[in-house]
């Protein structure tokens, strides 16, 4: 089966999109809408702080009020609560820590560094792609 690295090549992820903790709700909402993605990390220093997902606003937030005066670092996952995987992780590994822990995105961190971020749908779209190559490869050997 594929492996976060195979997965991460494949999606061509060249940026790790990243806010500061300082970031108002409403600029990472923004930011994240302009970047496509339901997830980004939260640094410091360069550092990994915590991550910030779609989830985190919708549900931490009154979403009638005001958010411009509020901060990232107040509603986003810390990172003692972050679950992150290695490149080297199986796929199916991700999927039983997204449903354990009941997330859908995942940071991939090499040592200490983060090195991409995958989403429950970039490793249900590889699975899919993976199972219909080995459909034709099948398909193919019957019918020689």
């Amino acid at each position: 089966m594929y492996k976060v690295r195979d997965l991460l090549k494949h999606l061509n992820q060249t940026v790790v999109y990243y806010i500061t903790p300082d970031f108002s709700i409403t600029d990472a909402r923004d930011y994240m809408k302009e970047k496509v993605v339901g997830a980004v990390s939260v640094k410091s220093d360069d550092e990994l702080v915590g991550i910030l997902t779609e989830r985190d606003i919708l549900w931490k937030c009154d979403l009638r009020e005001d958010l411009s005066s509020q901060k990232v670092v107040s509603i986003m996952t810390p990172i003692e609560d972050i679950v992150s995987v290695a490149p080297g992780l199986d796929l199916e590994e991700c999927f039983n820590l997204m449903d354990a822990h009941r997330i859908r995105h995942l940071p991939v961190v090499e040592g200490e560094v983060l090195i991409g971020m995958i989403s429950i749908g970039d490793c249900v779209r590889s699975v899919i792609e993976a199972q219909q190559q080995e459909i034709d490869e099948l398909k193919r050997y019957i019918s020689t």
